[in-house]
């Protein structure tokens, strides 16, 4: 990730007008609600958004609903995410085992994180397991499917010059392999990240007693827009930071990588 100093001018044009066009629609969200543009129940304003972000930050419940989803989301991300970096690699190492596989994996993936939640809680309960478990679910494929990427995509000839040279399995994965699948981890962790928030709106909706999903499905319920765009923001900024953390790591951790995989 390029430092501001070291963007181009029309770089810096284009972050700067990035900027803009939020501050844009803002003031025409704003601006519509005030002259009756837009509708003020359906719309609720940003003044009234942080009208009630203030209010719920005040009561300290936003920060309770906040760090429940936090700790579910990074939760299920860890152990879905972790296990499909360990089956993509798995998976491009061993063929047969893909092929195998790989009617019931593609059977799996098209279903969608909403359909199977009711089943969870069928067979793991209403707890922290079953919202977890769809989390996980969601965090699994993106990593799984770019890391299964990131192995075959290795560069050819320099495994066949590391068995030229006798380098063992070990050595071929540590020095030829990895470094070429670590950025398309990393593109599967940010694309994992976003729908584990998804994955836990989703989960915390339908059974849960907190939690920023459950802070907008009440909001819902009791026709406080403001409260539900509150939620619906703090999702998106959390989401953000997240994505911005992960994109800064990589940026250390792959600095031999000219950032094609975006």
């Amino acid at each position: 990730m390029k430092k501001w100093k070291q963007l181009t001018g029309t770089d810096r044009i284009l972050y700067a007008l990035s900027v803009l066009l939020v501050a844009a629609i803002l003031w025409y969200w704003q601006t519509g609600t005030d002259n009756g543009t837009l509708n003020k129940v359906l719309l609720s304003s940003p003044e009234n958004v942080l009208k009630s972000f203030t209010q719920l930050w005040g009561k300290g419940s936003l920060q309770k609903h906040i760090l429940v989803s936090f700790q579910r989301v990074m939760t299920g991300f860890l152990f879905g995410a972790g296990a499909g970096i360990i089956l993509g690699f798995i998976l491009a190492a061993v063929p047969a085992l893909k092929k195998l596989l790989s009617f019931l994996l593609g059977l799996i993936r098209p279903i969608p994180s909403m359909a199977l939640f009711p089943l969870f809680i069928l067979w793991f309960g209403i707890g922290e397991t079953s919202k977890i478990i769809v989390i996980a679910f969601v965090s699994f494929w993106p990593t799984f499917l770019n890391t299964e990427e990131g192995v075959q995509q290795a560069d050819k000839k320099l495994l066949e010059l590391a068995t030229v040279l006798q380098k063992g399995t070990v050595a071929k994965i540590l020095t030829v392999i990895l470094p070429s699948t670590i950025p398309y981890i990393f593109a599967g962790l940010r694309l994992a990240i976003s729908r584990a928030w998804g994955g836990v709106v989703v989960a915390e909706m339908l059974a849960a007693s907190s939690g920023i999903g459950f802070l907008i499905e009440y909001s819902r319920n009791m026709s406080q827009t403001a409260s539900m765009f509150v939620g619906v923001l703090m999702i998106a900024i959390i989401g953000f930071i997240l994505d911005l953390i992960l994109k800064i790591i990589e940026s250390r951790i792959c600095y031999w990588h000219t950032g094609e995989i975006k």
